[in-house]
C-alpha cells in the first residue's frame, strides 16, 4: 500500500529501481509486489526497465486516513455539497458515505464531527455550472452572451479550460475566440450558455498548459 500511495497522483512512470531505493528493498520485491497489486485488481501499466504508472479509476483495498487528511476530505467534500452543482453535490455525498464505510467508527465520528464547516454560497449558478463541467469534460466549445461590470453584453463562442470556485462566485477560464485569447467570465454574468457539438480544435492536455503559460498560479 506504501507503493500505491507513492504512485498515486504521478502522471510519469516510476522505475522499479527508484521504488526500490526509497522504500529500501531489492528491485525484485519491488516486481513482486507490483505483481500482487495487479493480482488484486490495481490497474499498473508498465514494464520492468522502463517504470510503472497507476491509472486512475483502480480498484484498490480501502485504506485508512490519518486525522490531518480525514479533515482535508471532509472539508473538501462538505465545499464541493456546498457550491457544486446538483449532480457535484450527490457525488460528494456519495463520496462521503463511502469513505466512512472503509473507517473505523471512531474515525468516522472523529471525522464528521471535526468542526469545520463551509459557510453558504452566493446566488446558486448550477445551470451553468453543470453546462461548463460538461462542456470541459466532452472536450466541447461553449456559446453564451456575456454582462460585463459595464452592463454591456456580448455572444461568445469558447473553450472553456477550469471553472474556479472563489469566496462567492465562480469563474470561467476559457479560449475566447471573439478575443483571440484566454479570457475570465464570471458565472452569474453569464446566460443563455449552451453547449455545442463542435469539438475544441486542441487536446484538453495541450489547452491546459497553454493556459498555465498565461496563468503561471494554476494547480496541477
Amino acid at each position: 500500500m506504501a507503493i500505491v500511495q507513492t504512485m498515486r497522483g504521478r502522471h510519469v512512470p516510476v522505475t522499479a529501481a527508484a521504488l526500490a531505493s526509497e522504500f529500501v528493498v531489492s528491485e525484485r520485491t519491488i516486481y513482486r509486489d507490483i505483481a500482487v497489486l495487479v493480482s488484486r485488481g490495481a490497474v499498473i501499466e508498465g514494464v520492468a526497465g522502463f517504470g510503472y504508472i497507476l491509472k486512475p479509476g483502480s480498484f484498490l483495498p480501502p485504506m485508512t486516513f490519518s486525522p490531518d487528511e480525514a479533515d482535508a476530505i471532509m472539508l473538501g467534500l462538505r465545499y464541493v455539497m456546498r457550491r457544486g452543482d446538483a449532480a457535484l453535490s450527490d457525488g460528494a455525498r456519495s463520496a462521503m458515505a463511502k469513505i466512512a464505510e472503509v473507517m473505523p467508527d471512531d474515525s468516522v465520528n472523529q471525522a464528521y464531527l471535526n468542526g469545520l464547516v463551509v459557510g453558504p454560497a452566493g446566488s446558486p449558478q448550477g445551470k451553468v455550472i453543470t453546462t461548463i463541467r460538461s462542456a470541459i469534460r466532452l472536450g466541447l466549445k461553449l456559446t453564451f452572451a456575456y454582462t460585463d461590470a459595464e452592463g454591456r453584453s456580448s455572444s461568445r463562442v469558447v473553450w472553456p479550460v477550469v471553472l474556479g470556485f472563489f469566496d462567492h462566485v465562480e469563474m470561467l477560464a476559457a479560449w475566447c475566440e471573439a478575443r483571440g485569447a484566454f479570457r475570465h467570465f464570471r458565472t452569474d454574468r453569464i446566460h443563455g450558455e449552451q453547449m455545442t457539438d463542435q469539438p475544441i480544435p486542441m487536446s484538453s492536455d495541450r489547452l491546459m498548459s497553454s493556459y498555465r503559460e498565461v496563468e503561471k498560479g494554476v494547480a496541477p
